[in-house]
């Protein structure tokens, strides 16, 4: 800054100064060339009292101590500015970052909080549970999810027995995994239906749309495309991947379809035992023999067991609570 004539500096120190004057020289005075200047004019001032002369100096308060103190006190108003500005720069980010925490921290699991849920079907039902990230899992009759209250930052995890058609939020940067215990399946954002029960032997996974990746330590991963399906047998760790004509066929149970192709009698019990909570009580072995290829949207059971009959000559009636299975005479 361009230091003010030292004529209109006396006058600002004298009073005598106008305005514009005096706005010119305090501004020049906050400048470090300024104070240097006010403080050597002060300690010549100093230096004009003589010993015994101070009270001639009582009524007449000396300009520049009074310029001087109203400069400092300036300046510390200035510092004060400053100080809350810098305090404002640090503490706004941070409870930015605080608010954006706990956002984040309401969908996901940041405090490593080990809470889960857990849904379980009884036979007979179904449930459809909706998940905080917006994707959505439709159960079956007999089946089991396990979930975090929370998922984590880095991906969602689900722990599934049973079977269930899941629909999956996209999201790139945390995958959703389902841990069916003999393996994974990870998923971007996609539709594809899960059955993999305890007490089978086989565990299938039906690709509608998007993709998903299966691994395991027994196969190498596979990336399943839409129509395809894929059978893994938990005893030989061999995993099937096959190309479907009606990949939806597989989930058609959400919309009260049941689906059976080529299925043997044992397996077309253990559905019906499911779907209806019912069990079976089979009195000749030779109606094993029999697959069936049906295709029903019927709800009541009595109606199912009537269009199983018209298929094979096997014979169902419902007996104390349970349905005998024996051959036709």
């Amino acid at each position: 800054m361009k230091i003010p004539d030292l004529s209109i500096i006396e006058k600002t120190l004298n009073n005598e100064a106008t305005p514009e004057e005096s706005c010119e020289v305090i501004h020049w005075f906050k400048t470090p060339e300024g104070q240097a200047w006010l403080a050597e004019r002060i300690d010549q001032d100093e230096k004009t009292i003589h010993v015994g002369e101070e009270e001639e100096w009582i009524d007449h308060p000396i300009p520049s101590a009074v310029m001087y103190q109203n400069i400092m006190r300036q300046l510390r108003r200035q510092r004060i500015r400053r100080f809350i500005a810098y305090a404002a720069a640090v503490l706004i980010p941070i409870a930015l970052i605080i608010g954006l925490f706990i956002r984040i921290d309401s969908q996901v699991d940041l405090l490593a909080d080990d809470g889960y849920d857990e849904v379980y079907v009884p036979n007979g039902e179904r449930m459809q549970v909706l998940f905080q990230d917006g994707s959505k899992v439709h159960l079956n009759s007999g089946s089991r999810i396990r979930y975090p209250k929370k998922f984590s930052l880095s991906e969602r995890k689900v722990y599934l027995e049973g079977e269930a058609w899941f629909e999956v939020a996209k999201n790139k940067n945390r995958p959703f995994i389902v841990d069916l215990s003999y393996m994974d399946i990870k998923v971007l954002g996609t539709t594809f239906d899960v059955k993999a029960y305890p007490e089978e032997e086989a565990i299938f996974v039906a690709l509608e749309t998007g993709s998903i990746e299966l691994k395991s330590r027994s196969f190498k991963s596979y990336q399943l495309r839409p129509g395809e399906k894929a059978v893994y047998n938990k005893a030989s760790g061999r995993c099937e991947v096959l190309r479907s004509h009606d990949v939806k066929m597989y989930s058609a149970w959400r919309r009260n379809v049941l689906v059976f192709k080529s299925a043997p009698l044992s397996e077309v019990m253990k559905t019906l035992a499911r779907t209806y909570d019912i069990s079976f009580d089979v009195k000749d072995s030779t109606a094993l023999r029999y697959t069936y290829t049906i295709t029903t949207d019927s709800v009541n059971l009595t109606t199912v067991l009537k269009e199983l009959e018209k298929i094979t000559p096997v014979l169902f009636e419902e007996k104390e609570g349970k349905i005998e299975v024996r051959m036709k005479k």
